[in-house]
């Protein structure tokens, strides 16, 4: 929920929002006005005159369509910010706003904007400018250059979807889950991967991951007692989906300690162990 409130006040710090919601009534109160105008004239050539602005149209039901998406998969903002831009351009519409237009020159009112804007927009570029370094994990460093070396070019590996992305890219293996694909078929195999931090039995977990395919399973015990807040750590969450195992210990907590008699150890550092799934 702090996100999709964060979301809109970056927003309006930006004046993006606010220069958006001007335009989007100024569509609705034309398209009002000019279907008025529809109804009350007889005259066919007239009315296509009229109501002969279309795109304004489609630009504001496409505007609904990506802040439902935005709101629904915060993600899918990938959408929303480029096509709010493009709103936020008609401004300077002289079919929106001739009437200021007759006033005020249009240059004027885009360099006063653009002015406004540049006060949280050069704060916001210096922020990303004074991010000076590079990236270093060392620990998943260990772990691919392990399994490039130490596992079969055809071994199947689960986990968590950012660690996945890795192994896929950089060691070449197969994984069950991957982050940069979504249906519904990788939302239920990730949901089994994931029961590695629920309170399942071991046994029940490793039958599921069989039929999966997967050899090895890589446990980051990070995940296991991560808590942004209340009720948000990984077993907690599972408590939600799983209440009948609500109450016994993480089953992440007693593979960290250890992993036999379902799963063998056979690579680990500071942050990683890999599982080998046990086949019966």
């Amino acid at each position: 929920m702090d996100c999709l409130f964060k979301t809109p006040l970056r927003y309006t710090k930006t004046l993006l929002l606010p220069v958006v919601l001007v335009v989007f009534v100024a569509i609705v109160r034309k398209i009002i006005s000019d279907m008025w105008g529809v109804l009350t004239k007889q005259q066919t050539h007239i009315r296509k005159h009229q109501f002969d602005h279309g795109e304004l149209v489609y630009h504001a039901l496409q505007l609904i369509a990506y802040t439902a998406l935005g709101v629904l998969i915060m993600r899918l903002k990938l959408f929303l910010t480029p096509h709010m831009c493009v709103m936020a351009s008609l401004i300077c519409s002289r079919q929106l706003f001739g009437w200021l237009f007759c006033k005020v020159h249009p240059g004027a009112v885009v360099v006063a904007l653009l002015a406004a804007m540049s006060i949280q927009g050069s704060a916001n570029l210096q922020a990303q400018w004074n991010i000076v370094g590079e990236f270093s994990n060392l620990p998943q460093e260990e772990l691919i250059e392990w399994i490039k070396y130490s596992t079969k070019p055809d071994a199947v590996f689960a986990g968590a979807m950012p660690t996945m992305a890795s192994v896929k890219l950089s060691a070449l293996r197969p994984v069950v889950n991957h982050p940069h694909y979504e249906d519904a078929g990788l939302r239920a195999r990730t949901k089994i991967v994931y029961s590695m931090y629920s309170r399942k039995a071991a046994e029940e977990v490793k039958r599921e991951l069989i039929k999966l395919q997967v050899n090895y399973y890589i446990l980051e015990e990070s995940w296991c007692v991560r808590r942004s807040k209340p009720g948000c750590s990984m077993p907690e969450i599972w408590d939600v989906e799983d209440p009948a195992n609500a109450g016994k210990p993480p089953l992440c907590n007693l593979l960290v300690k250890d992993s036999e008699p379902h799963f063998t150890t056979v690579f680990q550092n500071s942050v990683y162990k890999v599982l080998e799934v046990i086949e019966e």
